[in-house]
């Protein structure tokens, strides 16, 4: 932008130069002496302020032969001193990044210690305040967004973390491991990031903080761990749940103002997304809603925000908590005339009918979603056409059962599962040279040919791609 006097001698010439037009001089002249007039007449008042780039460019453009236009656009730069979201973000990271960091070298699967026992009453306070200011941040955000997110590729797209600081760091120290702005991509969460796991407070305030953080790069859809009836279960859930283990962090009284706060942010979360208008991403499934023939995504658009209860809408509750049916539901008849049925937790299945239509109706190649425990972390069903992912290996099997966690990231119009490779001695499943992706769920339509599985020793991890 030209918006100092000494600049004007430039946007003239420019002007004025070879396909400039002279006419146009006198008009322009007196708009920057507009500019450089403003300018000065604040400059003793300002001398002592600090500088910062302008949030706009001014960009102008010859609008004829005789005329010019002035227009505003987003620079892309920020101010150079944080704003109080960022600086509360900041101590939150702060706080719950070292956590992360030493998660490697805690007790392993079957005796892992919670974050409460290394918490000091100092550092408490300090967390509780920086935990209830990011809350107030984050939801200021999330409740302005679209409850279906419209997303473009690259994107990471992670399950269900299970309040699991392990795993939750290796993907941070592989994924992005120096800050997500250095990241090519953005990055989208399916749900579930708290219950079951031991340290479900640091897991979501890290998730929190890296949405104020990362606004524009970071996204979230809500799961059906992220309701009060289930995050507040103590008695399903016990020492895995969320509320009980804001109780045990920060007493009664502050651990149900925490809890609530955490659960107010919760209902201002997205309920879905697409990537690229090719992939529908949920963290359950799909709704018999949208498979109506007068149906439209509009339905999910024109959902209430703050929604407090997801059981105040059928179309909700079927996107957070449904599953895929299983091929004896399939052949057994189970399934009504638009492939859906009565999953075996009590909810919503999806079977390869309602598939069909749902993927026609919309324009839509594929299904991503969490929700159901992937041994190997990654599971492909439906005909290759669903892609279940879930980002935690702990607490959904027995311990002596091997488990591992995945993600998927969507490039350059391919899908690649990412899989943290087990120690060869623990199980084969994906150990070198194993040449498939093995799936969760054997009984499901798993085309595990159709995955192929690269050993980089380097990374510690296995990158698959479709073949």
């Amino acid at each position: 932008p030209w918006a100092r006097g000494g600049d004007q001698e430039a946007a003239l010439d420019l002007l004025t130069g070879p396909g400039g037009d002279p006419s146009s001089v006198s008009s322009l002249s007196s708009y920057l002496s507009h500019l450089s007039t403003v300018d000065g007449a604040s400059e003793n008042s300002n001398k002592d302020k600090d500088v910062s780039f302008s949030m706009h460019i001014t960009t102008i453009r010859q609008a004829g032969p005789a005329a010019f236009t002035v227009e505003h656009v987003q620079s892309g730069l920020t101010d150079s001193a944080p704003d109080q979201a960022h600086l509360d973000a900041q101590l939150l990271v702060s706080l719950t990044q070292p956590l992360l960091e030493a998660s490697g070298v805690r007790a392993p699967k079957g005796g892992q210690q919670s974050f409460t026992a290394e918490l000091t009453a100092a550092d408490s306070r300090v967390l509780v305040d920086a935990l209830l200011a990011v809350c107030h941040h984050v939801k200021k955000l999330t409740a302005k967004e679209p409850r279906l997110l419209e997303l473009q590729s690259p994107c990471y797209v992670l399950g269900d973390i299970h309040g699991n600081l392990t795993d939750l760091e290796f993907f941070r120290s592989r994924v992005w491991p120096n800050d997500p702005q250095a990241t090519a991509g953005e990055f989208l969460f399916l749900g579930d990031f708290v219950d079951r796991g031991l340290d479900s407070v640091p897991v979501v305030a890290y998730i929190m903080a890296m949405k104020v953080l990362n606004p524009g790069k970071w996204w979230m859809i809500r799961g059906n761990h992220e309701t009060r009836e289930v995050n507040g279960n103590t008695e399903h859930y016990q020492g895995g749940s969320f509320l009980n283990q804001c109780l045990q962090a920060f007493g009664d009284h502050v651990g149900n103002v925490v809890w609530e706060a955490v659960n107010t942010f919760f209902d201002t979360l997205p309920l879905a997304a697409t990537i690229d208008n090719q992939i529908f991403c949920v963290h359950g499934g799909i709704p018999r809603e949208l498979c109506a023939h007068d149906a439209s995504l509009d339905l999910i658009r024109r959902v209430e925000c703050p929604l407090r209860s997801a059981q105040a809408s059928q179309m909700v509750y079927d996107m957070l908590w449904s599953d895929p049916s299983t091929p004896e539901q399939e052949g057994g008849g189970d399934l009504d005339g638009g492939g859906f049925g009565l999953s075996p937790r009590g909810c919503s299945c999806f079977g390869e009918r309602s598939m069909d239509q749902f993927l026609l109706k919309y324009g839509f190649a594929h299904v991503f979603r969490g929700h159901e425990a992937q041994k190997s972390g990654v599971g492909v069903s439906k005909s290759a056409r669903l892609t279940t992912i879930f980002s935690t290996s702990r607490d959904h099997f027995p311990a002596d059962v091997p488990a591992t966690c995945g993600c998927v990231l969507v490039s350059r119009g391919e899908i690649h599962p990412i899989v943290r490779s087990m120690p060869t001695h623990a199980s084969s499943l994906l150990a070198a040279p194993t040449p498939f992706l093995q799936p969760t769920f054997v009984q499901q339509s798993v085309e595990a040919g159709d995955v192929y599985v690269a050993h980089d020793p380097h990374a510690g991890m296995y990158a698959a791609r479709a073949a």
